[in-house]
């Protein structure tokens, strides 16, 4: 249905005067509609990219800290330090988790708690003293006698928290420590 009606209007982009045949008309023509668009979306490009520069630069902390919950990256936002490191802790058993697929969530009181204890308390661990060269075997050793690949001797040893000494060029594990995994009785 065509409209009689005969306005003057400028247009909002090349700013020329022409005639509008309704009362909604922006633009002269097609044309200038079309780079007004793309000036639009150009605009708001430039400025969310800008907004999450913004962010990155001055993160806002004070919205994490309200929450009970947090995923990795907002604890190391918050307290300062890298997702690797709360990796680290998380998988020295430290650090309480709880696991919501491939998403993992911290409690914001664990996170506060774990960095109230005192420094001294943490790092201190009782170390054991090398046994000697006779109580001990090589890794070369434990792999022949138990029929055991390096990588699964060396996860074995990691998860069971034995120690190893190193002597020149040759790492060293306790006897006893190896003959409890593998059930050695003694003779």
């Amino acid at each position: 249905m065509s409209t009689n009606i005969k306005i003057t209007r400028i247009c909002e982009f090349c700013q020329n005067e022409f005639i509008a045949k309704t009362t909604k008309t922006q633009y002269c023509s097609l044309k200038c509609s079309s780079r007004a668009y793309k000036a639009r979306t150009r605009k708001a490009k430039i400025e969310e990219s800008n907004r999450q520069t913004e962010i990155a630069i001055h993160p806002q902390p004070e919205a994490v800290k309200t929450k009970d919950f947090l995923s990795v990256n907002q604890a190391s936002l918050l307290f300062g330090i890298s997702r690797r490191t709360i990796y680290r802790i998380i998988s020295k058993g430290e650090l309480d988790i709880a696991k919501f697929g491939a998403r993992t969530v911290i409690r914001k009181c664990d996170m506060d708690a774990f960095f109230s204890i005192p420094l001294e308390e943490s790092l201190l661990r009782p170390v054991q003293e090398f046994p000697g060269l006779e109580n001990c075997y090589t890794i070369t050793q434990i792999q022949q006698k138990f029929g055991i690949s390096p990588g699964a001797l060396y996860m074995l040893i990691q998860r069971q928290g034995i120690a190893k000494y190193s002597i020149g060029k040759f790492n060293y594990v306790a006897k006893k420590d190896i003959d409890i995994i593998f059930n050695v009785r003694e003779k």
